[in-house]
């Protein structure tokens, strides 16, 4: 996986500026940078909320949109956030009756807070999602590598909290075997790049794709107008799969 990655890293990368300045006054921000009770050395904090829980950079990180997570400063594996959150969500929510976990975040038109957070969460009242997915891999609508990401897309049937209603969204959906990459440089050499997206408009999620770790992951991305009806409708927050409030 890693391999594929760097094949296709040479991409443009976004604007510089978008990862926000030490000075703003954001709220997730201000508590990453001025909390003393995080683990020794590490460049992340945790949050706990009453559902789900955030991993917190403690560096400035505004978004998904912040190029240094691409190629620069946070890229490296030092700064892995999705493998440093899975590891932790599993030790909250893989025991009963907690079921189905993941990982999630906003795009940057959808989310409450401009410091990056990564959501660690239950999926939703939609019990099934897993086995959706399952189906939708078995049928050839999820991409095998990361070059056929772009090409695939799924729908998957979450949860409208609001609404209490079913909520089928489209997204695009690649298996991968680990989480030992960069997963938003994978989603910007391999779909923002090559379609000219950009990377402040899109939502990713990380769902295990079987009971044990061997089975490896389901990566979904998505965002606003990623189709038009009668096809689901895309979606720019990790909301409709996992209880993120």
């Amino acid at each position: 996986m890693t391999a594929e990655i760097r094949e296709n890293i040479h991409s443009p990368a976004p604007d510089p500026t978008l990862c926000g300045l030490t000075s703003d006054d954001d709220t997730l921000w201000k508590m990453a940078w001025q909390c003393e009770e995080r683990p020794r050395g590490s460049r992340w904090l945790v949050a706990k909320g009453q559902q789900g829980h955030l991993l917190v950079p403690t560096d400035r990180v505004r978004g998904i949109e912040c190029p240094e997570l691409v190629s620069g400063l946070y890229s490296d594996k030092d700064h892995n956030y999705w493998q440093v959150a899975w590891e932790k969500a599993y030790e909250w929510f893989s025991q009963p009756p907690r079921g189905t976990y993941g990982l999630g975040v906003n795009a940057a038109g959808s989310r409450s807070h401009d410091q990056l957070h990564v959501h660690m969460s239950v999926v939703g009242q939609s019990k099934n999602v897993t086995a959706e997915l399952d189906r939708a891999r078995t049928a050839g609508t999820v991409a095998k590598d990361l070059k056929s990401w772009p090409k695939q897309l799924t729908t998957v049937t979450g949860w409208d909290a609001l609404k209490q209603q079913a909520d089928p969204r489209s997204y695009r959906v690649v298996h991968t075997a680990d989480l030992n990459f960069n997963l938003f440089a994978a989603l910007h050499a391999w779909l923002t790049a090559p379609t000219g997206e950009n990377m402040a408009d899109q939502t990713l999620i990380v769902l295990a794709a079987g009971s044990s770790q061997a089975d490896g992951y389901y990566l979904l991305n998505s965002r606003k107008g990623l189709t038009t009806p009668p096809a689901a409708p895309g979606v720019g927050y990790c909301d409709s799969l996992l209880v993120c409030k």
